[in-house]
């Protein structure tokens, strides 16, 4: 038999519409289909039994990995895209904006931790909404658990949701089956479905769903389920999501849902470093030569200065290199302590993770010592700055804004210390460049800061040093 889900309209709404309510919605059994799972014909006739075995919940064969244990994007998308700022952390230890109801039908509570929905009623689906997101590309993490009831279920997230007639869902059941679903202008449009007999548990489940662009990727415990594209629906908000087959009871509790903006990983390395080639009229092919490099993936491999306790925090996180400041009119750096140099350039990529402006990010180059270094840096407010400082006075070389645009949240930022010149680029666009002659040679490193904003947090990667050969 062939199963399939439509959705019919609104039934019920509960509470205030500023609040993430669960909905409960018909589903028809005639529109996306989803096969039985085939079976096996007996060899005999079984024997009857007086009475039906009550059915029991399985154990989980292995235990979902957390979004903590997860951060990172999986391989098979690491090259093209990364994670920006953090959007929604949710480990519904309290209530806060999810609504908590009951009825005979379906509803919702926290329990132990987590937000549980649960149904008694075939072929219907229910959600709820964060009502706390409205953008575009997002990454959903979630760990969902069949708390009660069949394995022929539906469980799983919502993204770009705009109202109850347009959204997107990805889905598994602890069956297998794995379905991503538009509901489109409230026609229900099945994207993806399929039964996967291994990458599923019959209990407890890691989701990670990516919406980036037209393309919809869902992944399961690590394992890539699904990767669709569609184009109807650009933005809205994130949910989480059940349902029922012939089977009315169903029961899911969710967990750890954690939703950061997507960035697209666009590789501007090669392009950057050419304009950059062009304007020091140098060739890093022939030329120079990789000094030192460090993509953040092995804290135990890197001898960084790691702050913690008071304003400022540096870390390893999310496979990238991090600072977070909660005061304003503060400055911070971090060198490897493993180089001493004298022309370099300097590149790496910068992830604002948060939404403040008036900021500072970039590099130190020829740090002698706390007092004694050149920084070049940039803040997305388009306040660029070169200073040197002598004995621990800070000394400008240049302090303006430029006319280029530093908004984004994601940037390629390249530093040049040559000889007596000091230059500074973003994606390949000079912002500035200075001369001194002062300091000589030293190690190089990332600095931040803040202004008048009481906080920022910024993430490094990708960090390569050049040198001439």
């Amino acid at each position: 038999m062939r199963k399939q889900v439509i959705l019919i309209g609104l039934i019920m709404l509960l509470g205030l519409s500023a609040c993430s309510m669960p909905k409960l919605v018909k589903i028809d059994p005639t529109a996306t289909p989803k096969p039985s799972l085939p079976t096996e014909v007996p060899t005999e006739n079984p024997t009857p039994t007086a009475e039906p075995a009550a059915t029991l919940i399985p154990e989980p064969t292995a235990e979902p990995t957390s979004p903590a244990e997860s951060s990172g994007i999986p391989e098979d998308l690491a090259g093209h895209v990364t994670r920006g700022m953090l959007l929604l952390d949710e480990t519904f230890d309290r209530r806060g904006s999810w609504t908590i109801s009951s009825g005979s039908e379906f509803g919702s509570e926290i329990v132990d931790g987590t937000y549980q929905i649960y149904m008694d009623k075939p072929q219907w689906m229910v959600w709820a909404e964060s009502g706390k997101i409205s953008t575009d590309d997002v990454i959903v993490d979630l760990d969902v658990k069949l708390a009660d009831g069949a394995s022929e279920n539906n469980q799983g997230l919502m993204c770009r949701y705009t109202d109850d007639q347009n959204f997107y869902a990805m889905t598994i059941g602890n069956d297998g089956w794995v379905e991503i679903l538009k509901v489109f202008n409230g026609e229900q449009i099945q994207l993806f479905g399929e039964f996967f007999t291994s990458e599923i548990d019959p209990v407890s489940n890691h989701l990670q769903g990516f919406c980036i662009g037209e393309r919809l990727v869902f992944y399961a415990n690590g394992a890539l389920l699904a990767d669709v594209n569609d184009s109807d629906l650009q933005f809205g908000d994130v949910g989480v999501i059940i349902g029922s087959f012939d089977d009315p009871k169903v029961t899911i509790r969710f967990d750890n849902l954690v939703v950061s903006e997507a960035l697209e990983k666009v590789n501007l390395l090669g392009d950057a470093l050419a304009s950059v080639q062009e304007d020091l009229g140098i060739n890093l092919e022939t030329d120079w030569k990789q000094e030192f490099s460090d993509s953040f993936e092995d804290p135990s491999a890197g001898t960084w200065d790691l702050i913690s306790g008071g304003p400022v925090l540096s870390e390893y996180r999310n496979d990238r290199f991090a600072f977070e400041i909660t005061r304003s009119d503060i400055t911070a750096f971090s060198v490897t302590n493993a180089l001493w140099l004298q022309n370099v350039i300097l590149d790496a990529e910068a992830y604002r993770m948060d939404d403040s402006s008036e900021n500072d990010m970039g590099f130190i180059c020829r740090y002698q010592d706390s007092d004694n270094f050149y920084s070049l840096s940039f803040g997305n407010d388009n306040y660029v700055t070169i200073y040197k400082t002598i004995n621990g006075e800070w000394i400008s070389l240049f302090n303006e804004f430029v006319d280029y645009d530093l908004s984004d949240a994601h940037n390629r930022i390249t530093a040049a210390c040559i000889d007596t010149s000091l230059a500074l680029y973003t994606n390949g666009h000079l912002l500035a460049r200075a001369f001194d002659s002062e300091l000589q040679e030293g190690d190089v490193g990332f600095l931040v800061g803040t202004y008048d904003d009481t906080s920022f947090s910024v993430e490094f990667d990708d960090f390569i040093v050049f040198t001439p050969k």
